[in-house]
């Protein structure tokens, strides 16, 4: 039987690309809640830039255990060249309120680069509504559906 696990490049390139990912926390009455955020990836390190009066921030006060969830559709036509479907789950600990080497403003910016093409004209931030987050993942879990 073959293995369904991406390759690196795979991996990688989901984990670059992708705009959202579901941030599971764990609400005090032990459910999860998962909700979609924002993110940027930088040498295997996921960071995030949260509203501070969250329920995801608030969770994380309490329990610092998460996992992300990542999902990029791919095609199946029939035909040659279809691009399979890539999944990952990534499993780790949440660093809150981290002081970014960059300063707040640009680690802002870095993060939320890839939503808007015109950063330096239009980014004002006032982080004392947002803190930082970043996950170390402890372990990920890949595939191929």
């Amino acid at each position: 039987m073959s293995s369904n696990k991406m390759t690196p490049e795979d991996k990688e390139s989901l984990f670059k690309k992708a705009y959202t990912t579901m941030f599971c926390s764990h609400n005090k009455d032990g459910t999860i809640h998962a909700a979609p955020i924002w993110f940027n990836y930088k040498d295997g390190v996921f960071y995030f830039v949260s509203i501070k009066k969250s329920k995801r921030v608030a969770n994380l006060k309490r329990n610092n255990i998460v996992s992300l969830a990542f999902l990029e559709q791919g095609t199946k036509t029939g035909e040659k060249g279809d691009t399979p479907s890539k999944c990952a789950l990534v499993y780790g600990k949440a660093e809150m309120g981290f002081e970014p080497e960059e300063g707040y403003v640009a680690f802002s910016k870095w993060v939320f680069n890839k939503y808007y093409s015109d950063m330096d004209q239009t980014f004002d931030f006032d982080h004392s509504n947002f803190v930082t987050v970043k996950v170390v993942p402890d372990k990920i879990v890949h595939f191929y559906p």
